[in-house]
């Protein structure tokens, strides 16, 4: 468990590409440098899963380890958005979020959350890549729901 300010020391990132591929950083500059990788991805039809801790999150639905801090992340590089969705079985207030922007009129983007089901992102969730980009440094340093974005409650019906 890290504290908002404390920076753990080797973070290790566990990441299934919109493409299927898994890919695991190890450490900031790794981590960092999928995250760039990431938000210059198309995602079509499949949405890019990071877990983040301090093990590799590689296993089936009946074992472990399972991640606490996931982060769903779906991006269209040539209209300049992406969406964010956060889980933190821990966080009592908001343990699933989606991003937020309360800018209007809402981009017409719109952005995979799970090619398994079809679902998209509701079209408020579309952000900036830049603000994404904080977005997903700040959760390498903190492993916490960023706090330099909106955040609004995962709703299914939204």
């Amino acid at each position: 468990m890290h504290s908002r300010n404390e920076q753990p020391e080797r973070p290790i990132v566990t990441a299934v590409l919109t493409s299927g591929v898994a890919r695991v950083s190890r450490g900031i500059r790794e981590s960092e440098d999928l995250i760039e990788e990431i938000l210059t991805l198309d995602h079509d039809d499949w949405e890019t899963i990071l877990s983040i801790g301090d093990v590799e999150f590689h296993q089936t639905k009946e074992e472990g380890p399972f991640p606490n801090h996931k982060m769903i992340v779906s991006v269209k590089p040539l209209k300049g958005y992406a969406a964010l969705s956060y889980v933190d079985n821990d966080d009592r207030t908001m343990t699933a979020a989606n991003s937020y922007s309360a800018r209007r009129p809402l981009p017409d983007v719109y952005l995979v959350f799970s090619g398994a089901t079809g679902a998209v992102f509701p079209r408020a969730a579309a952000i900036p890549i830049p603000d994404a980009h904080k977005a997903l440094h700040e959760w390498l340093q903190t492993h916490r729901r960023p706090t330099c974005i909106e955040w609004r409650p995962f709703d299914i019906h939204s």
